[in-house]
């Protein structure tokens, strides 16, 4: 096939949605399919660039301390790629995913679209994440604009595919894991040697207000052995020295840093547990990450967040936003040794569902079943041609 992507940002090394588009990128190249990226590109590192969209200094500054810049659409641009495609798979329901549904229905080719996008992620920026009209506006916003028109949506996970339903998104939801890179694996690295004495704790994830960096710092605070906590944050983002200052009431400092695949690779495989504390997740691949290495997970049980998935254990769960639930936790993971040699084993079957190869497999699947009913005329907001919300699940999870 010859597979068009459409998504803002592909190269940033610090977007999850541009990670995951690369690592589908290179597993669909390997099975010998044609794959076009149309990106911001200023570098000529895809024939399909286009330029940033800018909404002044200030808000550029904004949007790009949450990991992000919008794209300017160029119909030439796309229009190129788009022809002789057999499928295109927008990304991001904004101005260029946008641009690129149209001119399929135009041109006539099959269009795809992956959720990747919660309002929650949108709002929790101004801290209104919690204002349901709010967010329930955004939902229909995109709906109105891009997802009414795509029969076919790549969801995450089951969690966000169940939202889109009570959204009434009248599509088939495919329900498929972003996958992990089959480069994450248990290995036996040793800490490094100032940090023999310690208990690692680590974390990989944007800082930002709905990662709730807060609470493993309260919680661990509170913990009976927070004098042999070693934290290490992985990331960027627009809390950063804001999460820094609070972390400075520790008796142990710390560790940040934005990791290379390898580091992260060798930080999961020498930490003793890993916490994802976030209140709104779509999936939460470092997690996955973290458990395919064997690290034992403690994860906020936010009904707003998938990764609980990744989890097997009550152990492993906290009450979201409840640093003392997260602290119990944490102390009885580190009282409990024989435990997490245990489950490091399970964890590890447990990430098998999650792996890329999978995840390949059912979006070819979902590529091949939006052409064959492809519909250019299809609008989810018409009675007469509208489907139900559909959920396509094939995984055991």
């Amino acid at each position: 096939m010859i597979i068009t992507f459409v998504t803002d940002c592909y190269f940033d090394e610090n977007n999850g949605t541009g990670i995951s588009a690369r690592r589908f990128t290179d597993m669909l190249r390997k099975r010998g399919h044609e794959v076009r990226i149309v990106t911001i590109d200023e570098e000529g590192r895809t024939m399909y660039g286009v330029p940033k969209r800018s909404f002044g200094k200030l808000f550029d500054k904004i949007i790009m301390s949450e990991g992000f810049v919008f794209a300017n659409p160029d119909e030439e641009v796309l229009k190129k790629a788009i022809t002789g495609s057999d499928i295109v798979h927008i990304y991001m329901p904004f101005k260029l995913g946008i641009t690129a549904a149209k001119l399929c229905r135009e041109l006539n080719v099959p269009c795809t679209a992956a959720f990747h996008v919660d309002p929650c992620n949108i709002t929790s920026t101004i801290y209104m994440h919690k204002v349901k009209p709010l967010n329930d506006a955004i939902y229909l916003s995109f709906y109105n604009n891009l997802y009414r028109y795509i029969k076919h949506i790549h969801c995450p996970s089951m969690m966000i595919a169940n939202r889109l339903v009570k959204q009434k998104y009248h599509s088939y939801l495919h329900v498929i894991s972003n996958g992990f890179s089959d480069s994450f694996t248990m290995q036996k690295i040793e800490k490094p040697d100032f940090l023999n004495d310690k208990i690692i704790v680590s974390f990989i994830g944007r800082f930002s207000q709905e990662k709730r960096h807060d609470l493993i710092i309260k919680a661990v605070e509170r913990s009976k052995y927070k004098d042999k906590i070693q934290l290490i944050f992985g990331g960027k983002g627009p809390l950063k020295k804001k999460i820094q200052k609070m972390a400075t009431k520790l008796p142990v400092t710390p560790i940040f840093g934005f990791y290379t695949k390898e580091q992260l690779h060798s930080i999961h495989n020498f930490s003793d547990i890993y916490i994802h504390p976030a209140d709104t997740e779509i999936e939460g691949i470092s997690c996955i990450e973290a458990i395919a290495c064997g690290v034992v997970p403690i994860v906020s049980k936010s009904v707003r967040s998938a990764t609980p998935q990744f989890t097997i254990c009550e152990e492993s769960l906290f009450k979201p936003g409840d640093h003392k639930d997260l602290a119990a936790k944490l102390d009885w993971w580190i009282e409990h040794p024989e435990e997490r040699l245990k489950y490091k084993s399970e964890y590890v079957k447990h990430s098998k569902n999650f792996q890329i190869e999978k995840s390949i497999d059912l979006i070819i699947d979902m590529f091949n079943q939006a052409v064959a009913d492809w519909d250019a005329k299809y609008d989810g907001r018409k009675k007469r041609l509208a489907l139900q919300p559909t959920i396509v699940s094939n995984t055991e999870n």
